[in-house]
């Protein structure tokens, strides 16, 4: 015994049986009063969607951070780490 495709459905709203192909409601006037059971979109679509944001959310995250450790504020903060009687400007290491 193969089960068809019912021809009425319950309305999203208030649970009246409806004609599987009716616009309107008439119990309720809900527009569109059923939704379908298979989705609009492909899981596919919607997993490559999400690892996409994902990496691009990372990234951001990375150039945000580079920027706050290594940006034109952190360099004006900069200070000379050497000991305070070693520290001249034109220090020669040769």
């Amino acid at each position: 015994m193969t089960e068809g495709v019912p021809e009425t459905v319950p309305c999203r709203l208030c649970a009246e049986l409806v004609p599987r192909d009716a616009k309107v409601c008439p119990s309720c006037g809900a527009k569109a009063p059923w939704i379908p059971d298979e989705p609009t979109l492909d899981p596919r679509v919607i997993r490559l969607a999400m690892w996409g944001g994902g990496i691009v959310l990372v990234g951001l995250l990375l150039f945000a951070s580079g920027l706050l450790m290594f940006g034109p504020r952190a360099e004006q903060g900069e200070r000379d780490h050497r000991p305070p009687g070693t520290a001249s400007e034109a220090h020669d290491s040769r």
